[in-house]
């Protein structure tokens, strides 16, 4: 049985990966060259290392999985002191 701290984990994650692949998805909608480079540069900024090929696309499914991973970690974390405590 995984604990609530692993499940929000894997929402977390999930989450992300879905957000990232909106993200890659929407940059290959855009037909504006400024707002494609605008795109291009966020997701650099956001996915260190992430470029539109193929070893940057994993790279940014792998950041998205620790980052959503991690942040579903920290909401049970922060859900335990101030929810659950008062």
């Amino acid at each position: 049985m995984k604990s609530h701290t692993q499940k929000m984990g894997l929402v977390g994650a999930g989450l992300f990966v879905g957000f990232f692949a909106l993200c890659m998805v929407w940059g290959l909608l855009i037909t504006e060259p400024a707002l494609k480079a605008l795109h291009y540069d966020i997701l650099r900024i956001a996915y260190p290392g992430f470029t539109f090929s193929a070893m940057g696309i994993i790279i940014g499914l792998v950041e998205s999985v620790v980052y959503g991973f991690f942040f579903g970690v920290l909401f049970v974390w922060l859900c335990k002191i101030c929810c659950v405590n008062r």
